[in-house]
């Protein structure tokens, strides 16, 4: 998942994290699972977030993801949940590798 993200994170075409860099402009954005959403403008509890990627201009840049090592698949607020376009890409990777 960390090689997935690092390489494409900035190409995914994620409205929300779209939206959230635009509203945050500049600096490191937190990538959160959707499995317990914090209320908007709060940053998700460390075991929430998937890893870090750097805003500049409200752009996600290449190649800054950032794993978090807190990030747990399963937490009391059950397994983690990822958007839909985060899943996508996850899920055309692994059918490339597969593939290969």
């Amino acid at each position: 998942m960390t090689d997935v993200l690092h390489k494409n994170i900035h190409t995914i075409d994620d409205s929300t994290l779209k939206g959230l860099a635009e509203w945050q402009k500049e600096g490191w954005l937190h990538i959160a699972d959707e499995r317990n959403p914090p209320p908007w403008g709060r940053i998700p509890f460390p075991e929430d977030i998937i890893g870090s990627v750097l805003v500049n201009q409200g752009v996600i840049q290449a190649n800054t993801y950032e794993p978090m090592p807190a990030h747990r698949l399963v937490t009391a607020s059950g397994l983690f949940c990822l958007s839909s376009p985060l899943a996508k890409c996850l899920l055309q990777a692994a059918r490339q590798k597969v593939n290969s």
